[in-house]
């Protein structure tokens, strides 16, 4: 059994990282019976980031090394995190759960028990990675007197997240619950490296047509607005089957082929192809994109009936996170899209980098 246990664990702790996957970890919140039931869930590479984990630095985490590491990071937990209430007995003992494998490699799991008065305002203290890492994200799921909870945090935010407001004695409500996912939309938009490089290989040419502005032609802003209305429109509808399990897509071919389509993206500005119009390049891989945007609402595992309005949130901020990014290039380029160099160097040499850097993320990503 030991050895059993072990082979289980190392090929948990095998499973390899895609790219454009956030740093994120998981809080499930359960009530039985008056008492609470937490687990937390957190990656061990960005536990690696606190302690010494890899133990001999080697890029290998093997079940020893979590074995020895595990009081350590228990304690870790014990100091960053807590439930904010009232009356006392809040106070949680983290025990190891376990381990669990998830799309960007594997995490380990604490649960506490927490015995808080019921019906009292309830509120949730996160400061792991703190000054680490300022991308961190915590997922909050669970049921809470009846009604089911959905939340994010981060470590920067100073105020304890409410659980259970005072004055209604009730969870977290649906505005809060669209109000989160929208700024973790937007912050999954601007932080996924992938997704931007995909959108700049689609302006790049765009921003040339708009400073030429050639007669007879195409109106080169709406030829822009239909670029972006097409990714928006693509990466949407699967987004939406795939968080609510209508389909399902592998991150094995999913991440590649997101990758893959910069360097189509970006290999067609240098050598154009007329049928493969932008539009249409936007909205296919818009269908494969919106798998990888799918991922962080299906790790999270949101109660159904939250679902939908986290969802609407979520989609709502990849689409203010995207409109930002290409409104932010299309000013700031309009500083030097008229001069001479501009297509040589910005959209041709732009166009060879970001084909060099998809061909090294598909490599990484199939090998």
């Amino acid at each position: 059994m030991k050895y059993l246990l072990a082979i289980l664990c190392a090929a948990l702790l095998a499973n390899p990282a895609w790219a454009h996957k956030g740093s994120d970890a998981y809080l499930d919140v359960r009530q039985t019976e008056g008492a609470l039931n937490l687990q937390l869930s957190v990656a061990l590479k960005d536990l690696d980031l606190l302690l010494p984990i890899d133990a001999n630095a080697d890029g290998l985490l093997t079940w020893a090394e979590v074995q020895a590491a595990t009081p350590a990071v228990l304690a870790l937990l014990q100091t960053h995190t807590g439930l904010d209430a009232p009356a006392p007995g809040c106070a949680l003992q983290w025990r190891f759960d376990g381990l669990e494998r998830r799309s960007d490699g594997a995490y380990l799991r604490a649960s506490s028990p927490a015995h808080c008065a019921a019906g009292a305002a309830l509120g949730w203290r996160y400061s792991l990675f703190q000054a680490e890492d300022a991308n961190h994200r915590l997922i909050v799921t669970g049921q809470l007197d009846g009604r089911d909870l959905l939340a994010t945090t981060s470590p920067q935010q100073t105020a304890p997240l409410p659980l259970r407001q005072a004055s209604a004695a009730t969870p977290r409500g649906i505005l809060a619950t669209m109000f989160d996912y929208l700024a973790l939309g937007m912050h999954h938009l601007l932080e996924g490296y992938d997704h931007m490089a995909f959108l700049l290989a689609l302006v790049l040419p765009l921003q040339l047509r708009l400073a030429r502005g050639v007669a007879g032609q195409t109106n080169p802003w709406w030829a822009l607005l239909r670029t972006i209305t097409a990714f928006t429109i693509g990466h949407s509808i699967t987004l939406v089957l795939a968080t609510l399990g209508v389909t399902e897509a592998s991150p094995v071919w999913v991440e590649p082929v997101i990758a893959a389509s910069i360097g189509v993206t970006a290999l067609l500005n240098l050598y154009p192809v007329p049928v493969l119009r932008p539009e249409r390049l936007a909205l296919a891989f818009g269908l494969v994109h919106g798998y990888g945007f799918a991922g962080l609402l299906i790790e999270a595992a949101a109660p159904a009936g939250l679902l939908p309005w986290a969802l609407a949130g979520f989609n709502l901020g990849v689409e203010a996170g995207q409109l930002t990014a290409v409104a932010g290039w299309v000013l700031l380029s309009q500083l030097v899209v008229r001069q001479p160099w501009y297509e040589r160097i910005v959209v041709r040499g732009g166009s060879r980098a970001l084909l060099l850097l998809a061909s090294y993320w598909v490599w990484q990503r199939v090998f």
